[in-house]
């Protein structure tokens, strides 16, 4: 709950920040859920959608809200088998460097670092469940202009109860490879 309240707050107070001579970016992105370690061992690799607002806060510092969605089906083994929902709400932060490629391209790599909540929402077998997620991030955005082509990949770590009722709450982890546009609005 926490997690989602900072969210709202960093949405909030971006339009303020923005107007402080700060560039706010809309992310629109695709990619993959990719399972890891024993949540490998229930999850399918998934198609993954969403999109991050940010705040270029400094010369090198992103602020970034992000919302993703995936629908990993589940191995039949562990349950019922189906189709899981998983929405992830998260805030955190991107250290970048500007480097120019000529007078009109910016190639700006980046590291970054951030936390929230994942929702698994099972289709069919019982209720849905909230945990905490952190996640670290490396990627790149090639700029032209005020639109940029983003590659980013996170690396989440994350509680899951599993789906067999009986299972405890572990530690899980899973990967996120993303692609995407940045629309900078300023």
């Amino acid at each position: 709950m926490r997690s989602v309240l900072l969210l709202v707050a960093a949405l909030v107070s971006a339009p303020m920040v923005a107007q402080a001579q700060v560039i706010p970016e809309v992310r629109p992105f695709v990619g993959a859920f990719i399972p890891t370690g024993n949540q490998a061992d229930v999850f399918d690799v998934a198609l993954l959608g969403g999109a991050q607002v940010a705040v270029e806060a400094a010369d090198m510092l992103h602020v970034v809200g992000s919302f993703g969605f995936s629908g990993p089906k589940y191995d039949k083994l562990v349950a019922t088998g189906g189709h899981m929902h998983i929405y992830q709400i998260d805030v955190g932060g991107e250290l970048f460097r500007s480097v120019e490629f000529n007078n009109d391209w910016l190639f700006r790599p980046f590291v970054g670092l951030g936390g929230g909540v994942r929702m698994y929402d099972p289709t069919g077998i019982g209720d849905s469940k909230n945990y905490p997620a952190g996640y670290g991030a490396i990627g790149a955005e090639f700029q032209l202009s005020r639109i940029a082509l983003r590659f980013e990949g996170r690396d989440y770590l994350t509680r899951f109860k599993g789906l067999s009722g009986n299972d405890p709450v572990k530690t899980r982890n899973e990967v996120a490879l993303m692609a995407g546009m940045a629309f900078h609005l300023k």
